[in-house]
């Protein structure tokens, strides 16, 4: 049940908490007394003009990100103070429940065309070491230099990944490549491409984004090591 309305997954109106809280006290006077506590404007809240419905006055209220929605919870010493708090926290894991099962989707669809790309290599001849290395390649060409773990990734480069992968597979299934430094030519020219495009489209390299918490890799028939470079 929603206690109290979030808008986009993590804001909330300081007046509409200030209205379940069943204050007393002036808004205005409410939220002022708050800011003693260190909330920072641009960080913890941000000011917007909204109509009153009922007077239809333009007033000011404040987008309250949930981590300070639950702090001022926290503040309140009261029952509904203590039942909001909880139901933010309750909030707050759902939403990270959310995040990590979106993210495990990203990594099986990762795994799923990293598996093919393997498969492609034993087809040829070639060994799941060629694979690995020329793999390796690949995501050194993406990060410019010594990557990131598959799974530390975020989203944005699971996917990016992911898509370099499934181009290098659709090349070889058309060109049916067989040398090694081919097939590495052109998995290494895809991740080149992937990383110039996300460059041009969000303004930032693979190796700008930060590591996210590790996906713990389902049993496969290989045991492999991806960050170990093998000649």
């Amino acid at each position: 049940m929603e206690l109290i309305k979030i808008y986009q997954g993590n804001v909330i109106s300081a007046r509409e908490l200030h209205e379940f809280f069943q204050s007393r006290e002036r808004f205005s006077r409410w939220f002022e007394r708050l800011q003693q506590y260190g909330f920072i404007e641009g960080t913890d809240y941000t000011p917007y003009q909204k109509v009153h419905p009922q007077n239809h006055q333009t007033i000011t209220d404040y987008h309250l990100t949930l981590q300070c929605a639950k702090e001022i919870s926290m503040l309140q010493r009261s029952e509904l103070g203590r039942a909001a708090r909880q139901y933010f926290i309750q909030c707050e894991q759902t939403l990270q429940n959310l995040k990590e099962n979106k993210r495990l989707e990203y990594w099986e669809k990762l795994e799923a065309v990293k598996d093919e790309l393997r498969n492609y290599f034993l087809e040829k001849g070639h060994s799941t070491d060629n694979y690995l290395q020329v793999d390796y390649n690949g995501r050194k060409v993406l990060f410019n230099g010594e990557p990131l773990p598959d799974e530390v990734l975020p989203n944005i480069l699971l996917t990016a990944r992911s898509f370099a992968i499934e181009m290098s597979n659709e090349f070889l299934k058309q060109a049916k490549l067989e040398k090694l430094d081919e097939i590495d030519d052109v998995h290494k020219a895809n991740h080149s491409d992937v990383r110039n495009l996300m460059k041009e489209n969000t303004g930032k390299l693979p190796e700008e984004y930060q590591s996210e918490k590790h996906i713990e890799a389902k049993n496969k028939e290989i045991d492999k090591d991806e960050d170990t470079k093998k000649g």
